[in-house]
């Protein structure tokens, strides 16, 4: 697989840079690794990364793939990510041109690019790669419920619904764990994340019998080189579309402690409205508890809000409403750290040693 950590990237994210669909390439410019030479949307050309996220990044925002390759990056990040996970027949052109000028080209949709004749012929002309990496490996085990035996402390972010904050929870408490000069590892279950991290499977592609066992994979291959495991969850547990991926993440990874995520504000699941209400905190604290518990005990031990639609005022208020609903640590991870989180996850820890 495609990880040059050194390589340069140019992010697609034609018309929706800064948007609830590009939350793809906003991850990989707060969190990735990769320089980034450009960002591609021509409704926002001319401006930069910070300019249009906060993002402390002044990378400048391009109208075209043209233009990007004048700033010579080495790839090309397929950067929205859509709820179908879906490639629009409009990026084809912009894809090839890419791969044209000697780019590679990393996806993270369900439409795979390797599957497209046209596009590997163009890639093997230009000796280019095409990266697909929500591709699963084959031969992947059914759980066992191997990760009980796991020493390191394992920390599983769950959330009330999709897109809420659950990567970037992981990301920020595997962030100050190494700060603290602690011992910890992320374990990326997802695309972005594993754009990121420059690895993981992304378990919403795994055939459902393996989904829990490709989650216990990942936790045990890290097992015995680091003392903190953060895991990245997905969907939801009470989101009718995404529940069966959250269950298997939630018993291959038998964590021993969990975050619970929410977008402060949000009440029904699913960005189109679907008619199923998020419960209360507590209720969604007690189901994950009960669910977890079949295969180990752990309790929720913090709150994660994502309050980016709030001012700060609002966000410090939502924050307490959700300390005193639950009588948990609360935060949002982006705009007032994790420590509260992390000292949650250390504390509890230290109780099972």
């Amino acid at each position: 697989m495609y990880y040059n950590l050194n390589a340069s990237l140019a992010i697609y994210a034609e018309g929706e840079f800064g948007k609830g669909q590009s939350k793809t390439a906003e991850g990989v410019i707060r969190y990735g690794v990769n320089p980034v030479v450009a960002v591609i949307d021509s409704s926002q050309s001319g401006k930069t990364v910070v300019d249009v996220t906060g993002i402390p990044c002044q990378a400048p925002i391009v109208g075209s793939v043209a233009e990007a390759v004048l700033l010579r990056p080495d790839a090309l990040l397929l950067g929205t990510a859509w709820i179908e996970g879906r490639m629009p027949a409009s990026w084809k052109p912009d894809i090839i041109l890419a791969l044209q000028n000697g780019l590679d080209v990393i996806n993270g949709l369900h439409d795979f690019l390797t599957d497209d004749p046209d596009l590997v012929r163009c890639a093997s002309q230009y000796n280019c790669q095409l990266v697909d990496v929500r591709r699963s490996p084959g031969q992947l085990p059914v759980a066992t419920g191997r990760a009980r035996t796991v020493r390191s402390s394992i920390c599983l972010t769950v959330g009330t619904d999709g897109s809420v904050g659950k990567m970037t929870t992981s990301l920020e408490l595997h962030a100050l764990s190494c700060r603290r000069g602690l011992s910890s590892k992320f374990v990326a279950t997802g695309q972005t994340g594993i754009m990121i991290a420059g690895e993981g499977i992304s378990i919403d592609r795994v055939i459902g019998d393996f989904m829990a066992g490709a989650t216990e994979l990942l936790v045990m291959n890290v097992a015995d080189k680091c003392d903190y495991i953060f895991v990245e969850g997905q969907g939801s547990l009470i989101h009718p579309g995404w529940s069966g991926v959250s269950l298997a993440i939630l018993h291959g990874a038998c964590p021993h402690s969990m975050i619970l995520c929410h977008t402060a504000g949000r009440t029904s699941v699913g960005k189109n409205k679907l008619p199923f209400a998020i419960p209360k905190l507590s209720k969604l604290i007690q189901l994950h508890e009960t669910m977890a518990a079949i295969v180990r005990p752990a309790n929720v031990i913090g709150i994660s809000l994502n309050t980016r639609s709030l001012s700060v005022e609002e966000a410090r208020q939502a924050v307490q409403i959700a300390q005193e609903e639950t009588g948990l640590p609360a935060t949002d991870p982006v705009r007032f750290g994790v420590d509260n989180l992390l000292d949650a996850v250390i504390s509890t820890q230290e109780a099972l040693a």
